[in-house]
């Protein structure tokens, strides 16, 4: 199973994810396949083409990369213990030897993807509340999860006692770090769920004041265990500094679930090859010319020599005729470079191959041209004026070696995910702030500053097992960056409806 998921990162940014979920029964079969296409419809006023826009630009703006997805587990059934990583995490610190590297490495694994899930659990059971049907409803849910998070809290952080055992600065230091995650990650969600209960009746009094007083019990932990708490209202270094901290945190309980990556460049020896052989038969014709008209005018006369300068310059012309035309046929079987996926013993597990370009709109596949013709905001749109920028990725893994990286850990499949910078796109566009004017009641002229947007058309198109899904976003934006991700409907049925957790 594979489903796409795109939303806004940041002002600039776009996140597009694909969750790669293999079938149980391919744990004992060597490789799953997939592929995905993505088409970006680009409005001619944005003044973005193959000119100004290449390759090295667009993949200088991407960042993508692979990461394991833990099982879900239900907040209650975390507290309680009750799932098999928490015995495994139990068990590891239990049966921790200091000295033993191995033994350190899978300590730090399971703490670190329990943090993972214990985050995702949180953040589920916070949406949860959030989409509550009544007040009493929410309020309900809201007291477990102060009870529960409690629970939690004990939990983690009764396993320090086997750490103080060991009394090693490293292992000392890999726990720590974890804590000070865990204690992040709950007062920001306390901080989320507080701002659901946003009227001032005496009901929403109580429970408001029954979240802060564990906000407050959790500082006062921070504060015994020295990790920065204090965020002031008006930017000052101490802010900058905590938060700064705060992203390498996250950056280092991350690191294990990432799967190592390294670029290698896609088919280079066969494009080579196949540039030799244009070569090659750009020679024969200019030695054939050659040779042909040495018989008929002589060795060194002026004709001889007038000839063979023409033949040399059409020589160079058919050779990058036939080069253009080898790209052309070579260009939906080729890829720019890919990316391999290895294993923690630094064995090749599977690939991503990855290629950029422009294209025509007659060169686009009738699904995906019917798609961007589907639920169009605008009836007066050209899709022809269009620019068309097609990223097209193609991914091979070994599903076997893929679940025997994680023999303690159980997985549920790999999240491929590919930041997309627009900063670039957004330099030839017109000021966000337009003026506006109208005739009012009184019959006078007045104006107003309004936004001005764009709007690019993205079609996904994916294929796993031979099932071929699209999906369709408007995004919307200016100058300033993104505004808002749109998910279009399509009428497709077979397109999925995108994920609403991560």
């Amino acid at each position: 199973m594979i489903k796409e998921s795109v939303k806004k990162y940041g002002d600039y940014s776009l996140e597009i994810k694909f969750k790669f979920r293999p079938e149980p029964n391919t744990r004992f079969q060597k490789f799953r396949k997939y592929k995905v296409d993505t088409y970006f419809f680009l409005p001619r006023e944005m003044g973005v083409n193959v000119k100004n826009y290449t390759k090295k630009d667009f993949y200088r703006e991407i960042n993508s990369y692979i990461k394991i997805d833990p099982i879900n587990i239900p907040f209650d059934e975390l507290v309680n213990e009750d799932d098999e990583l928490s015995r495994n995490l139990v068990s590891a610190f239990v049966n921790l030897i200091a000295e033993d590297e191995e033994s350190v490495d899978v300590m730090e694994t399971l703490m670190k993807v329990y943090l993972n899930v214990y985050k995702k659990s949180l953040k589920r059971e916070i949406k949860s509340i959030s989409k509550a049907g009544d007040f009493d409803e929410k309020t309900r849910l809201t007291e477990r999860l102060l009870k529960n998070i409690k629970l939690e809290a004990l939990f983690f952080r009764s396993l320090s006692a086997h750490i103080k055992k060991t009394s090693d600065s490293k292992v000392e230091y890999i726990y720590n770090t974890g804590n000070e995650y865990f204690s992040t990650v709950y007062i920001k969600y306390l901080y989320i769920l507080f701002q659901y209960f946003g009227k001032k009746n005496q009901e929403s009094l109580l429970i408001k004041k029954h979240i802060t007083e564990n906000i407050d019990e959790e500082h006062r932990y921070r504060n015994i265990n020295s990790f920065p708490i204090i965020i002031k209202k008006n930017f000052n270094k101490n802010n900058e500094k905590i938060l700064y901290r705060w992203s390498v945190i996250y950056s280092y309980i991350n690191n294990k679930l990432i799967i190592a990556t390294r670029f290698d460049k896609e088919n280079k020896w066969l494009i080579q090859f196949y540039y030799s052989l244009a070569a090659g038969i750009a020679m024969i014709f200019a030695t054939g010319i050659a040779f042909y008209y040495n018989s008929v005018y002589g060795n060194f006369t002026a004709k001889f020599f007038i000839v063979l300068v023409i033949s040399y310059m059409f020589k160079d012309r058919i050779k990058d005729w036939i080069k253009d035309l080898i790209n052309f046929f070579l260009k939906k079987e080729t890829y720019d470079h890919t990316i391999n996926i290895f294993n923690e013993k630094d064995q090749k597990i599977g690939l991503i191959s990855q290629g950029f370009s422009f294209i025509p709109t007659s060169h686009l596949p009738k699904d995906v041209l019917l798609n961007r013709q589907t639920n169009i905001e605008n009836e007066i749109q050209d899709v022809s004026l269009e620019k068309i920028m097609h990223y097209k990725s193609k991914a091979k893994i070994n599903a076997s070696m893929l679940f025997k990286m994680f023999k303690n850990i159980n997985i549920r499949g790999v999240n491929d995910i590919t930041y997309f910078n627009t900063s670039p796109l957004l330099m030839r566009m017109e000021k966000p702030d337009t003026e506006v004017v109208f005739l009012n009641s009184d019959n006078e002229i007045e104006s107003f500053k309004s936004e001005k947007v764009y709007h690019i058309n993205m079609i996904l198109k994916y294929e796993y097992l031979g099932k071929v899904m699209h999906s369709k976003y408007r995004i919307v934006l200016n100058r300033n960056g993104i505004k808002k991700v749109e998910k279009v409907q399509l009428l497709d049925s077979d397109s999925p409806a995108a994920p609403q957790d991560s």
